[in-house]
């Protein structure tokens, strides 16, 4: 952009057509660099986004895993009691030998 405004102050013509295409030339790439310069900034606020909703899952996760533990951990009682198999309700299915 600065070698195209001096070719137009101290260059031979003040204005052509050369001159007025270089002006157009840098003044679009100068256009482009900002627009990406922002898609940068935006898609570096939108990681950080997704890297704040990842934190958030993750300490959901390990809240819900330990409330499932201690509720599967806790103390349990047993009741026992007896079973008397009555002689139609046997069926015998597998007969084994084992000895040691």
């Amino acid at each position: 952009m600065g070698a195209t405004l001096l070719g137009a102050l101290f260059g031979r013509k003040m204005v052509s057509t050369g001159t007025i295409g270089r002006a157009t030339t840098a003044a679009r790439g100068m256009g482009r660099s900002m627009k990406e310069s922002g898609d940068i900034e935006r898609a570096a606020e939108n990681l950080e986004a997704v890297r704040e909703r990842e934190r958030a899952l993750e300490e959901e996760i390990q809240r819900e895993i330990q409330a499932i533990t201690d509720r599967l951990t806790g103390e349990r009682q047993f009741e026992r009691f007896a079973l008397a198999p009555k002689r139609g309700q046997v069926g015998v299915q597998f007969v084994a030998l084992g000895w040691l």
